[in-house]
């Protein structure tokens, strides 16, 4: 069936007249009329614009005859919206695998056809996918670029949310410096006129975790506008006030704030936070001298870490549940808790110093100094290799005062 019978066919099965047909797309009764008989090719705006008159599925005008440019200029776009949907639906579920390789295969795509809105999007992904595996140098490399990218937009909101990702990364590196200057330059951006509410938390969230001066200014301007906030977004500020308050040894307040997380992160709203929240609550809780609801927390992390199987997950939960063990005076199960996370779980380098890092200090609390300093020298290494610097420092301090003096 050639071109002009497909259009036919499709015409009187939706009951239009010829007539009908050139006033919806904006061309003659007759245009439509030689198409229909093959006296005129059409151009890809043209076909695009009749099936979407005709409520069509693209392509379906120009059928087996897919040899034309526009049919396959359709495909190739069809197939790279495919993988991105398949990549967003590994990123809601934890899942990475994979999927770098991908990104940068459809980042290439986009960008040669002109779709810098795909690649923008796809590159945002890629950095999280990065960051979440622990890929220090590679997620910092990615944010200069998404950072680039946005700036040539000039983009209020593009420029908060790429400088947002910036510090988030370059806090996780150490770089405390950066992160502050990048978390600074969100927050400038996002109050902007314009810029969703939504967008100006996020920023917020960032620029407190990254310290400062104006992390109480920041906070107040966040607590203004929590009431704005729905869904994950929602639980994920509520977080941020609940660490805000915790170091700040307001503990109930704090333990007020995590009340509000805990009812909006839900793992249909966004499934990654809802996994992490119960292990970053029971750490904070400790870290401010809380006890309370710790057990509970710790066995809500562990059913919601079995259902995900990113072992970052696992690889913190490990670290939190031998922080409990330690504070509750059993040191041999927080080592073996530790060891069992090094030895079996493939994470990336940031946390296997990290985790190095706990078995030392377990180890020195002990008095077994000889392990102590292994563990904490590998614990430099790794955090090197993962271009966290600054926890590198401190893991080779440790490792420095735990010699033996002359």
């Amino acid at each position: 069936m050639s071109f002009g019978d497909r259009l036919r066919v499709a015409r009187q099965s939706a009951g239009l007249t010829q007539a009908d047909l050139g006033a919806a797309t904006g061309v003659s009764n007759s245009y439509i009329a030689h198409l229909e008989k093959g006296r005129r090719a059409p151009t890809i705006q043209i076909v695009e614009t009749l099936e979407d008159r005709l409520r069509l599925a693209p392509g379906t005008l120009e059928g087996a005859e897919a040899g034309s440019p526009g049919s396959k200029r359709r495909k190739a776009q069809a197939t790279t919206l495919a993988d991105f949907e398949r990549v967003l639906m590994h990123r809601e579920s934890g899942s990475g695998i994979e999927t770098v390789q991908q990104l940068n295969s459809i980042i290439e795509d986009a960008k040669h056809r002109g779709r810098m809105d795909l690649a923008w999007l796809a590159q945002r992904i890629r950095l999280e996918f990065e960051f979440d595996a622990a890929n220090l140098p590679s997620a910092s490399g990615h944010a200069a670029e998404l950072l680039a990218h946005a700036r040539k937009t000039g983009d209020s909101t593009l420029v908060a949310i790429a400088e947002t990702k910036s510090a988030v990364i370059e806090r996780y590196k150490g770089s405390e410096g950066e992160a502050r200057a990048h978390g600074a330059a969100a927050v400038a951006s996002a109050l902007h006129d314009g810029v969703a509410s939504e967008h100006r938390a996020e920023a917020l969230s960032a620029a407190i975790a990254a310290g400062g001066p104006q992390v109480e200014e920041w906070a107040a301007m966040l607590r203004s506008i929590y009431p704005s906030l729905d869904g994950s977004l929602r639980g994920k500020t509520a977080w941020v006030l609940a660490n805000v308050a915790m170091h700040a040894g307001q503990v109930d307040d704090g333990l007020a704030w995590q009340k509000e997380a805990d009812q909006h992160l839900t793992p249909a709203g966004h499934f990654r936070s809802w996994v992490r929240w119960p292990t970053a609550a029971a750490e904070v809780r400790m870290d401010a001298g809380v006890l309370e609801g710790v057990p509970e927390l710790l066995d809500a992390a562990r059913s919601r870490v079995a259902l995900a199987p990113n072992p970052e997950h696992k690889g913190s939960l490990a670290s939190v549940q031998a922080q409990y063990l330690v504070a509750t005076g059993d040191r041999s199960g927080a080592k073996a808790v530790l060891l069992d996370a090094v030895e079996h779980l493939d994470v990336g380098p940031a946390l296997k110093g990290h985790l190095r890092m706990k078995l030392s200090e377990v180890d020195a609390a002990e008095g077994d100094l000889a392990e102590a300093c292994a563990a904490a020298l590998q614990a430099a290494k790794l955090y090197t290799e993962a271009g966290a610097l600054r926890e590198a420092q401190r893991a080779f301090e440790q490792w420095s005062e735990l010699q033996p003096t002359g």
